[in-house]
């Protein structure tokens, strides 16, 4: 975990209550508490050292929006879209983002702390050092994404699918992934560390009956 950077804000942050950044624009220094962002539009939208408290962005276009060095706490990005969107040494803790797509996203640098991100869309997304710990990613999508130095600690991935996304060197020991979509030989987890209950079902996954 001491591969991932942390984001630092050298500056004081201007704190905006209830006021919403200005789609479209460059934001830097700022920071924003219980704002309601839902379903508004930040396409393409740029964000530099930027603190989001409480916030909704539920039905929001964040797609190819640019995150760089921002931390997100208690936010929901249910039903959002941030399709193709950067993610740069960036913290969430305690969001919710259910059936949000970050389809052919970028992250890198970046925690997500018990956050609910069951029925996401993450496929075709780039990982490198990154952390999910105790989230839920139940029921969501992680197929054909390429991942370096990803970590998964105490994460639900049930139902979830992991289709063609190589977890050579990915710990899976602590998660609950029963159920998990893999391709029929299981090519995803040549060199990932699994527990003695995850062996259990992926051999029964495989046509092998367990006594």
């Amino acid at each position: 975990m001491e591969k991932i950077v942390s984001p630092e804000f050298s500056e004081p942050l201007t704190q905006f209550y209830a006021e919403p950044p200005v789609a479209g624009e460059y934001t830097e220094n700022a920071e924003f508490i219980s704002c309601d962002l839902s379903q508004q539009s930040f396409r393409k939208s740029e964000f530099y050292a930027v603190k989001f408290v409480g916030c909704r962005f539920t039905g929001a276009d964040l797609s190819r929006a640019d995150f760089c060095n921002a931390e997100f706490r208690d936010c929901d990005f249910s039903g959002a879209s941030a399709v193709e969107a950067r993610f740069d040494r960036v913290y969430f803790c305690g969001c919710k983002g259910l059936g949000t797509s970050f389809a052919e996203g970028e992250f890198a640098d970046v925690r997500l702390e018990r956050c609910n991100f069951m029925y996401a869309n993450f496929s075709g997304s780039k990982f490198r050092s990154v952390l999910f710990s105790e989230c839920d990613l139940s029921e969501g999508a992680l197929s054909e994404c390429k991942v370096r130095d990803l970590f998964l600690q105490k994460t639900k991935l049930f139902q979830t699918d992991l289709c063609n996304t190589l977890l050579k060197g990915v710990d899976l020991s602590d998660c609950a992934a029963e159920g998990a979509v893999f391709s029929q030989d299981l090519h995803e987890l040549r060199g990932a560390t699994v527990s003695l209950v995850h062996s259990a079902w992926l051999l029964r996954a495989l046509g092998i009956r367990v006594k």
